[in-house]
């Protein structure tokens, strides 16, 4: 099973018509009025909500999915996420991963200029653990 790590919109709706019968795709209740359409699925506006901490996600919000299920952002980095081995913060976008541990760019300073580190700078590891811009070496 994966997780897929990219947002999804969430739209509003409301059911209607006599022929319509739509499912709640976290209750399995049919679906009277307003409902949420999100993972190829209509819910109530109550039932959308975070699989592991079971919050409310409202639309407009940002979260992952697991088996069509959503799991919101904070419990995703929570369960999933990378810790920056300098800062203990999760690493929410670009990450610096050498062996098993990874690191904000920010958090890591070229041990021959000092400066800190960038996603696009060429980089190169001496001693299995200090990095350093190719342009310094």
């Amino acid at each position: 099973k994966q997780w897929y790590q990219r947002r999804v919109a969430i739209t509003a709706g409301e059911a209607g018509g006599t022929q319509d019968v739509d499912i709640c795709g976290m209750c399995d209740a049919i679906i009277e009025g307003q409902y949420l359409t999100a993972l190829d699925s209509k819910f109530h506006p109550d039932c959308f909500a975070c699989v592991n901490c079971k919050s409310k996600i409202e639309p407009g919000q940002d979260f992952y999915e697991r088996n069509d299920k959503p799991l919101c952002v904070d419990c995703y980095y929570l369960l999933y996420g990378y810790k920056c081995k300098v800062c203990e913060e999760y690493i929410k976008g670009q990450r610096l991963v050498w062996g098993d541990d990874a690191f904000h760019f920010q958090c890591v300073k070229c041990t021959s200029c000092s400066e800190a580190l960038c996603e696009t700078d060429d980089l190169k590891v001496i001693n299995k653990k200090d990095f350093v811009h190719v342009k310094c070496c």
